[in-house]
């Protein structure tokens, strides 16, 4: 498959997903989320790929969404919250085309693999918080970000981080959303291992290649069996943080977040 901001490759059975906007720190646009939906789709339907990497090239795993398309919105091509589409919050019809990357990933009955390779912030972080297994280079740095900016966390993080690390450690990325090391993340269970970044890659591809020799169709039940106990409380954080969110983009902080970040200079929020 060719992509216009992915590179998709498969080797001994693993579909490597990289995500290849360098230049932008790997930053999500709309038409990148459908990208990315589109990779996930092919790797879940085509029998050759038993396993899924998801990194990000150069020195950012992704640092979430691309903050220039903001005022365009983040969606991209969709019509329905299961395949491709709207969610019903209320009275708001909402755009959720990396919502329903969340959804694909966690329907996906094969293993997929986070490789974070360098900066994974905001919904970078949150693409790798839903994946099934995530490893790190020990130069990557994370972190929620979303508060640095006056918005929510999405992509369903609300429910999955405070199930990793408990509430009170979740509140406290959330609301403060500072940077933390990928040893900090081992640390406190974020992630399932760090690696020397300079055999980053080869480290993760022993993994992806051992799940993918494995008995992939009775590990895809059992990831399956566990996230079905997941998906109807990921169903509703997501409708949950798009109220939110929507609530968050009519605030004088976000437009001052927005302008903070255009004029390249620390925001003065107001709390309003």
């Amino acid at each position: 498959m060719e992509f216009k901001y992915l590179l998709f490759e498969i080797k001994d059975n693993v579909a490597i997903i990289t995500f290849n906007r360098e230049d932008k720190l790997n930053a999500i646009n709309g038409k990148m989320f459908d990208e990315i939906w589109e990779a996930l789709d092919e790797a879940k339907n085509n029998q050759e790929i038993r396993a899924v990497v998801l990194t990000g090239k150069g020195r950012a795993f992704s640092t979430g969404g691309d903050f220039n398309q903001a005022s365009e919105g983040m969606a991209g091509d969709v019509d329905s919250v299961e395949d491709g589409g709207k969610m019903q919050s209320g009275e708001l019809e909402i755009d959720v085309s990396q919502k329903r990357i969340v959804l694909k990933m966690n329907e996906t009955p094969k293993p997929i693999v986070a490789a974070v390779n360098g900066l994974a912030l905001g919904g970078g972080l949150n693409l790798a918080l839903n994946s099934d297994l995530i490893y790190a280079s020990d130069s990557a740095q994370l972190g929620t970000f979303f508060m640095k900016r006056a918005i929510i966390p999405e992509m369903s993080s609300t429910y999955i981080l405070p199930r990793i690390v408990g509430i009170h450690k979740a509140k406290e990325l959330i609301f403060f959303g500072d940077r933390f090391s990928a040893q900090d993340a081992l640390d406190m269970g974020l992630i399932n291992g760090v690696f020397p970044a300079d055999q980053f890659m080869e480290k993760v591809m022993e993994i992806a290649i051992k799940l993918a020799k494995g008995p992939t169709y009775s590990i895809g039940l059992a990831k399956l069996a566990i996230n079905k106990l997941l998906r109807d409380k990921i169903i509703q954080a997501l409708e949950n943080e798009a109220e939110s969110l929507f609530k968050a983009f009519d605030s004088e902080d976000f437009t001052e977040g927005l302008l903070a970040f255009f004029e390249k200079r620390e925001p003065d929020f107001m709390g309003r």
